[in-house]
């Protein structure tokens, strides 16, 4: 095609898209926007309504944020590749990080994971629910008696990194470095779609770590789950290097931040929610139910990116065989013609028949067990021993990533209390 034909494409791509919906042109999505980051869900409303197939020209892609249209879309992994990377600014891009099973389609997708489920199982996790409580209750120890902490600096940043380490067999005196090395990893700049020198950077530390301590674990010098996985193989078949380093620093990096966004996530709920908070103190029981809420309603993972390997029309729009297309968890999770009128209302009473939060079909969360259990056991511990805590919302600082939000401060006072736990 010639330089004139493409700007010609350029300039009238809603035209060569087909009609369909008109998009407004006051709407604007940017996932790199920290304007959007503090709250996206007045314009994932707008895109659900008025352009539920909608296209950025400027960033080149396309965005689907109605429920339906992104669970099909997880289903469809056939049309919907997770090959180009999982988030927009990993497009065109060379990977750096192994090769991670969730930039995978099947089959190659279905036998690596195959491979890891066989060590990295229910009862594997389970097994863990002591030793989970026994880390959160170090960190709680060792602030309850000043009556205040940062949330996140102080208990859902390092136990989460504890947990995954403990599994993975990952020494004590190395595990701050990798958090703050996966830290890194998710760093953005406001408003720019290309990957900082500081993500890289914090990329290529873990890579070396693990470039390192592989050689040193076949040689028979570790334990846990890696060690398991290096002398594991499945019809004939074990993971080669570069899928080791992926499946590590896939591990590392989701095996934390995801308990550490939401745990944070939900205390800051309930703080702005003080009715159900009481009713969580008061009912631990209902901690598995408020997990699955703010996994809805302010879901850690707000989308995946994926490239389309066919066109694919929908909502009167034709997208091509090469677009990238943003699954909007953030936005399904809120669509009214899933959870009802009150799907913008945060309610730990909720009982969804289904929620996006940890994905679905192929690629859903392979470690979405843990990061219940780790979120359950660490709720327990929290509303147990510090239940009367208030947070500081002019002091919170929020995290900012293209599609993993949080908090990277949550300051809370409590009354001070008992260095030993209620649940111990």
């Amino acid at each position: 095609m010639g330089i004139i034909a493409q700007q010609l494409l350029s300039c009238n791509r809603s035209v060569f898209y087909g009609a369909g919906m008109a998009q407004p042109e006051d709407l604007h999505y940017n996932p790199y926007s920290f304007a959007v980051h503090d709250d996206p869900y007045v314009t994932y409303r707008r895109l659900r309504e008025e352009a539920p197939a909608y296209w950025n020209d400027e960033l080149q892609f396309w965005a689907l944020s109605r429920f339906e249209d992104v669970l099909e879309a997880f289903r469809d992994f056939e049309t919907y590749s997770s090959a180009s990377g999982i988030a927009l600014e990993h497009r065109g891009t060379e990977e750096s990080g192994g090769k991670q099973m969730i930039m995978l389609d099947p089959p190659d997708h279905t036998a690596l994971r195959k491979l890891v489920s066989r060590v990295f199982t229910g009862r594997r996790v389970a097994s863990m629910e002591d030793e989970i409580r026994r880390i959160v209750d170090h960190y709680l120890d060792a602030v309850i008696e000043s009556g205040r902490c940062d949330l996140v600096a102080d208990l859902t940043g390092p136990f989460p990194m504890d947990v995954i380490s403990a599994i993975l067999g990952i020494a004590e005196g190395d595990r701050e470095h990798l958090r703050e090395a996966a830290d890194k990893v998710l760093i953005r700049i406001d408003g720019e779609p290309t990957i900082p020198d500081a993500a890289y950077e914090g990329m290529f530390e873990l890579l070396a770590y693990f470039m390192e301590d592989l050689p040193r674990r076949r040689a028979g010098g570790g334990t846990g789950l890696i060690s398991d996985l290096l002398q594991l193989e499945v019809d004939g078949r074990g993971l080669s290097e570069e899928e080791m380093l992926g499946f590590c620093v896939l591990f590392v990096i989701a095996g934390h931040e995801t308990t550490t966004k939401m745990v944070a996530n939900a205390v800051e709920l309930l703080s702005r929610h003080p009715e159900q908070k009481s009713d969580v103190v008061a009912n631990p029981e209902l901690i598995p139910g408020l997990i699955e809420e703010v996994l809805r309603f302010h879901n850690s993972t707000q989308y995946m990116h994926r490239t389309l390997t066919r066109d694919k029309e929908i909502h009167g729009r034709r997208m091509r065989a090469g677009d990238s297309v943003l699954l909007l968890i953030g936005a399904a999770n809120h669509d009214d013609r899933e959870f009802g009128p009150s799907s913008e209302v945060f309610d730990i009473y909720r009982r969804p028949e289904r929620h996006l939060g940890f994905g679905y079909g192929a690629h859903f969360c392979l470690g979405a067990a843990l990061a219940r259990l780790e979120g359950k056991v660490a709720l327990e511990q929290i509303h147990s021993r510090i239940g009367d805590y208030e947070v500081d919302h002019e002091a919170k600082a929020r995290f900012h990533s293209s599609n993993v939000t949080g908090w990277t401060s949550l300051p809370i006072a409590f009354t001070p209390g008992s260095r030993t736990s209620s649940l111990a």
